[in-house]
């Protein structure tokens, strides 16, 4: 990866680098790696109270709505692809 900086951040990331005990790579490889795993977190978990959680669980357990548009379409899909 290759990557271009602003002369000011190249410094300061190569000092934070040298000041941690680390190569330049190895400490922003850790930064973004931390910075990626924030990011990815947020689209696979999330944490609730236990009201907000209730009620959650409510929405799972409630009857699925009838909607005639999706019954509709796997009529279709089931004429189309006969087995």
């Amino acid at each position: 990866m290759n990557l271009r900086l602003a002369e000011e951040a190249d410094d300061r990331i190569r000092r934070a680098a040298a000041a941690s005990g680390v190569s330049t790579s190895a400490f922003v490889e850790r930064a973004a790696s931390v910075a990626a795993d924030k990011v990815l977190a947020d689209r696979r978990e999330f944490v609730l109270d236990s009201e907000a959680w209730d009620r959650f669980v409510a929405e799972l357990d409630r009857p699925a709505k009838d909607l005639p548009e999706l019954r509709r379409g796997r009529e279709l899909r089931d004429r189309l692809i006969a087995p």
